[in-house]
């Protein structure tokens, strides 16, 4: 029997990734099939990285500009469907 991943949010943090964001986020695939939520906190790229990761992600938000993945991250958890209820 298959895994419920319906209350796993990956939140990933980037900065200017766009050379392995798409790879990263297909690695990802199995688990949002599953259920799993897949957010991406932009911090402010200028190398397309938000166009791509808009390709797989379930969600791709801006998060504070070049301020840190730790700032981005909760960013990203904030905004998750566990902290919405």
């Amino acid at each position: 029997m298959l895994c419920d991943m319906g209350r796993l949010t990956i939140v990933i943090p980037v900065l200017d990734e766009a050379a392995i964001i798409a790879a990263a986020l297909q690695a990802l695939a199995p688990l949002r099939g599953r259920g799993a939520e897949v957010i991406v906190v932009d911090g402010g790229s200028s190398d397309g990285t938000a166009a791509l990761a808009h390709l797989f992600a379930d969600r791709v938000i801006a998060g504070p500009r070049n301020r840190g993945a730790a700032l981005n991250a909760g960013a990203g958890i904030r905004s998750s469907r566990l902290s919405r209820g």
